[in-house]
């Protein structure tokens, strides 16, 4: 008899456990009901009629408008803000953006774009941050710094390159390429058309005594000179365009 109890309270538990599951269910699939019938009520009474985006410089305003157009679609309340974020960094120029719902019927969308300082390997744009993108190249700024060097070297070379601006100061110039080479020796030609060779001692010592020593061996001949050689321990090294130039 004990054994027959111990089964019908089994029996018993196991009923009210299926019941107990059987109730929840019906319950989730009331309330998934309930709730997809009132997104798509809610989605139909307040669509997004507006995309107002904010910060649009390289990047085409069109572009952004077809990428977040499908994602607005069900309406206000179902406007997914961090999808279209996650969308939206994706194209090369956006570094980041803030995207939020506009009460009844709007989205806002700030783009904020990296900032190039150089292209690098004539390949891709190297922004202030020593990121590396490549859009498309009919949105290049004009005028930006060429940088020529081994990859994974970009951090480096534009870390230089802000030092070196700084120490040209006096000059007037600024760089307008910049190269690092496999054995590290650097390279650069000024704004002026002057090009350094560095090589891989001691580069902003080095530019520095140039910087101080210009008025004396080129004051306004530039236009003179081929190039200039800082390589030497005690001092530098001019070829003249032509060689009748009086040193």
């Amino acid at each position: 008899m004990e054994v027959r109890a111990g089964k019908q309270r089994i029996y018993n538990l196991f009923q009210w456990v299926w019941q107990a599951v059987k109730i929840t269910l019906i319950g989730i699939f009331i309330f998934s009901s309930i709730y997809a019938a009132t997104h798509i009520k809610l989605s139909s009474y307040f669509p997004i009629k507006k995309v107002q985006v904010f910060g649009v410089n390289r990047v085409q305003q069109e572009e952004v408008q077809a990428l977040v157009l499908p994602l607005v679609k069900h309406g206000f309340f179902a406007v997914n803000v961090d999808t279209i974020r996650d969308r939206l960094v994706q194209l090369p120029w956006i570094a980041t953006t803030f995207v939020r719902r506009a009460w009844p019927d709007q989205i806002e969308i700030t783009l904020i774009e990296k900032v190039p300082v150089a292209s690098w390997n004539e390949q891709s744009l190297l922004s202030e941050a020593g990121v590396l993108f490549t859009p498309k190249q009919d949105t290049y700024p004009p005028n930006l710094a060429a940088f020529v060097g081994p990859d994974g070297k970009q951090i480096d070379m534009l870390q230089n390159f802000y030092e070196m601006n700084r120490i040209l100061s006096p000059l007037h110039a600024r760089i307008s390429y910049l190269e690092l080479s496999p054995f590290s020796t650097w390279k650069l030609t000024l704004t002026n058309g002057i090009t350094l060779q560095m090589g891989h001692k001691d580069v902003l010592t080095r530019l520095g005594h140039f910087v101080r020593v210009y008025p004396k061996i080129i004051g306004s001949r530039e236009g003179d000179v081929e190039y200039i050689d800082l390589r030497y321990s005690n001092g530098v090294a001019v070829r003249w365009k032509n060689k009748d130039v009086e040193k």
